[in-house]
């Protein structure tokens, strides 16, 4: 670990800290100022660390970096019997209480209402919110929206980044979101209405769109590597891949040379000059795995759009592509290589329900390739149990080959390769300690006759192979035209993330939102070092989203959370008395149960999005 990701991870904790410290110096400053006692201000929980102690309060950092709390006087139950000191919590009116109670959620909305002025003035980097290739099959595809759409606004509300184009979807009503658009090349924005459709994972709402990567082709390197090796730095553009396909995008030029690890040639500007570099794959330095080494075809349609030379091929949702003018479909990018392998009309094997047949295309001029490719939706078939091999993997070495099919791994039928269990992906998964599997295949001839196999594979490490470059993601920065904007803005942004987090919490109880898009520390660390890389007003303004939602959860009217007692004050008020000593404690027990809960479910999705996934 170098000295820059030191100081990220320096920032992370700082940051984090920092929000902690703003929430708790809430309650503190709201104590203060109504003569409560504080006996600890903490940031941590648990074994104090270090810590000092002044004007009466003990100032620490605890061993457990998940929050933090204020302690004042006679704020735990007490039963001495006396009447309390001046003091302490307890002699405060009804609203003196509330007043410290709500402190920390103040000084997180007003830390959100003073910084995100501040940073939106400096300017704040973005995706921007420009639309990249759609998902086959999703609304957006059929759709037929253009890569390069810049989306202004969703159901009304303006989009200042990407990332915001699919949390207005997934928050919107699931009868139909409304994007207003500006197409390439055009000059006025037009409106269009897309019903989204459930996506199982990540569990939203989604109309299938992706981000684009950066309209001029500047390609990203990484230091040390071939393509830095071969004269090639960050800033540089793409201009083409040397053979490429005819009206193929950049970024798929791009994937389909690398696919494979070959060496290729490209063309590049550097430095507003022109110039060729030959690129070569080696392992990656940064990824292994430990794999069988499988996947599952690339060749299940999920959507057909129709045009003039779909239309009479008669191609079906659910039909499994198996060969292209004999030419089979295994991989990503399989079909675009073999439509553009012929000339004339193509002829498709298929596989529907079970039963091999064979369609006809009219005539595929050169110039329609892409076209045509882009208008059959085909993805992985993970319902199958067919498979393709990574070269010089597990598999391979133990026999297996590309289109093999697996029924049997330790003597029990698989259903798929993932999702309907027993599958080929839990198997691999339980066999990463090192642990052979027996499997039982079957594989066809170039006659059909199909033959039964067996073969012993033991998971092995691998990494995949790399280049060292990438297209960049399209960005650009986000900067206030002056204080008065930047105020505006910045209070609509702190309005936003309070809204968005109600809206959220709101979407999860009627099931339109998984819950398990619901992040703990892990994620918080994992986006704060991310946003950290892109420089200190990216990360101030994840700050500002997690002090609004922070103060969000804490005004819910949960036992033991601010907003608890708040809600235990109100009653007070109305009906002139505190509530129970019993009722106030099982109630605190009840709080406990649901924070703990919380936390262990929100630490276990944690677990599966970064550790193991």
């Amino acid at each position: 670990m170098n000295w820059l990701e030191i100081w990220r991870y320096a920032q992370v904790a700082l940051g984090i800290g920092l929000v902690i410290f703003v929430h708790e110096s809430g309650h503190f400053i709201a104590a203060r100022l109504c003569r409560v006692r504080v006996d600890v201000f903490s940031l941590g929980f648990g074994p104090r660390i270090f810590g000092w102690k002044r004007r009466g309060t003990q100032y620490q950092l605890a061993l457990v970096p998940l929050g933090g709390y204020v302690k004042m006087a006679g704020e735990e139950p007490s039963d001495s019997g006396r009447a309390p000191a001046p003091d302490e919590l307890p002699s405060k009116s009804v609203g003196q209480r509330f007043f410290i109670y709500s402190g920390g959620v103040l000084m997180n909305v007003a830390f959100g209402l003073v910084v995100f002025p501040i940073i939106l003035a400096l300017g704040v980097p973005f995706p921007e919110p420009l639309l990249g290739p759609s998902t086959p099959g999703s609304p957006a595809w059929y759709a037929r929206i253009p890569e390069g759409t810049r989306v202004l606004s969703v159901n009304g509300n303006e989009v200042f980044g990407f990332l915001s184009i699919p949390n207005e979807v997934a928050l919107g009503s699931p009868e139909g979101s409304t994007l207003e658009v500006v197409e390439p090349g055009e000059g006025e924005p037009r409106t269009i209405r897309l019903k989204p459709v459930y996506a199982e994972d990540p569990g939203v709402y989604s109309i299938g769109v992706n981000p684009a990567v950066d309209p001029r082709g500047e390609i990203v390197v990484e230091g040390g590597s071939r393509a830095e090796h071969a004269g090639l730095k960050t800033g540089d553009r793409l201009l083409r891949v040397e053979g490429a396909i005819e009206g193929l995008s950049l970024e798929d030029q791009l994937a389909m040379a690398m696919q494979h690890g070959a060496s290729f040639r490209a063309q590049f500007e550097s430095d507003g000059r022109k110039r060729e570099a030959e690129l070569e794959s080696e392992p990656s330095k940064s990824v292994e795995l430990v794999i069988l080494g499988v996947a599952p075809l690339v060749n299940q349609v999920v959507g057909v759009r129709d045009s003039d030379l779909t239309r009479p091929l008669g191609l079906e949702k659910d039909d499994r592509i198996v060969a292209i003018d004999g030419h089979p479909i295994l991989r990503e990018f399989d079909v675009l290589r073999a439509l553009a392998a012929g000339d004339g009309a193509r002829t498709f094997t298929i596989d529907r329900a079970g039963r091999r047949i064979e369609l006809k295309s009219p005539p595929i001029a050169p110039s329609d390739v892409v076209g045509f490719a882009s208008d059959i939706g085909v993805t992985a078939d993970v319902q199958g149990t067919r498979v393709s091999v990574n070269p010089k993997s597990a598999a391979e070495k133990a026999g297996l080959r590309d289109g093999d099919r697996i029924t049997k791994i330790d003597d029990k039928a698989v259903a798929s390769y993932k999702g309907n269990k027993p599958d080929i992906k839990s198997a691999a998964e339980a066999a990463k300690d090192g642990r052979e599997l027996a499997m039982t295949i079957e594989r066809a001839d170039e006659s059909g006759r199909v033959a039964t196999l067996t073969a012993n594979v033991r998971p092995e490490k691998w990494s995949p192979l790399a280049y060292g470059l990438g297209l960049q993601g399209a960005q650009y920065v986000y900067k206030a035209n002056s204080p008065s904007q930047a105020l505006r803005v910045g209070i609509a942004s702190s309005w936003k993330f309070l809204e968005e987090s109600w809206r959220t919490l709101e979407h999860i109880v009627k099931g339109q939102v998984s819950g398990a898009n619901i992040g703990g520390i892990i994620t918080i660390g994992v986006v704060s070092h991310s946003w950290a890389s892109v420089g200190i007003t990216k990360l101030f303004f994840f700050l500002c989203m997690l002090s609004m939602n922070l103060a969000f959860l804490n005004v819910l009217p949960i036992p033991v959370l601010d907003g608890g007692h708040l809600f235990f004050l109100l009653i007070e008020k109305i009906k002139g008395s505190p509530v129970s000593e019993r009722v106030l404690g099982y109630s605190q027990m009840v709080g406990i149960v649901l924070i703990v809960s919380l936390m262990v479910y929100v630490t276990f999705n944690d677990i599966k999005r970064w550790i193991w996934p």
